[in-house]
């Protein structure tokens, strides 16, 4: 394919436990902000990526949501809501210099299909929140393609850059390269820092995590409604979407 009881429960907060440990371990002995080791030694896809050929599409939307956490899923503290009703890092935002929109909106790629999710903790409004938005391509070079595109703008970018939401300008102040899991054949992650837009004393954070699956990327965007830097995308949440990809991708197509 493409690149509630009780005791069931206690399984699976057991294997997002561990999950999220191995993203711990992969993370830690990474160099740089990516992971793009592709295949190991054996010839395995890294981080237990699906393989597929490269000409292979990537699955189309109805498919893709079935390849999406679902409301109600919970990760930890986190737990997938209602649906969202604006797409998550969209294409609608702009940026100036426009070599900086991959960070924006993942840029203008030429995806064929997307499916997206939102997590954050119930009724904490101070919590981490997490956009979560699969992608598919039209074969692995298109969806590696959109993975350079980030990773371009995450070095021309790195001094900052203006980011347009529509009604109103933000002002990025820096990208700064962070540890990426170390799954699927590739990933990138990077720390934004941008200017309150009420208060230009004050800054705040957001990060953003790209992984690559042959041709479908899962991308993760998390921000708090708070100054504090709260570390990345919670690794819960990026061990459960990712459980439920390879395992759904995995499995034939009903």
């Amino acid at each position: 394919m493409y690149g509630v009881g009780n005791t069931k429960r206690l399984g699976r907060t057991m294997g997002l436990v561990m999950g999220a440990a191995a993203l711990v371990a992969g993370t830690a002995g990474c160099g740089g902000s990516g992971n793009a080791a592709g295949a190991d030694k054996a010839g395995a896809p890294a981080g237990g990526a699906v393989a597929s050929p490269s000409g292979t599409p990537g699955p189309g939307p109805e498919r893709l949501k079935a390849l999406l956490v679902a409301e109600g899923e919970k990760f930890g503290p986190y737990e997938v809501g209602d649906p969202l009703l604006d797409e998550p890092m969209s294409e609608d935002y702009e940026a100036q210099p426009a070599q900086c929109r991959p960070l924006t909106s993942l840029g203008k790629a030429g995806h064929t299909a997307q499916a997206f999710a939102k997590a954050d903790v119930p009724g904490e409004w101070q919590a981490v929140g997490t956009e979560i938005l699969l992608r598919s391509y039209r074969d692995a070079g298109a969806a590696a393609a959109a993975v350079k595109s980030l990773a371009d703008a995450g070095v021309r970018c790195a001094g900052g850059y203006a980011e347009d939401r529509a009604l109103v300008e933000a002002k990025v102040l820096r990208v700064e390269p962070v540890q990426a899991p170390a799954l699927g054949d590739e990933a990138r992650s990077y720390r934004i820092v941008t200017q309150d837009v009420k208060d230009p004393g004050i800054s705040l954070y957001k990060y953003l995590t790209l992984i690559r699956s042959g041709s479908v990327t899962l991308a993760f965007r998390s921000d708090v409604i708070d100054t504090k830097d709260f570390g990345g995308v919670p690794q819960e949440i990026v061990a459960g979407q990712w459980e439920k990809f390879t395992k759904g991708a995995a499995a034939p197509a009903s």
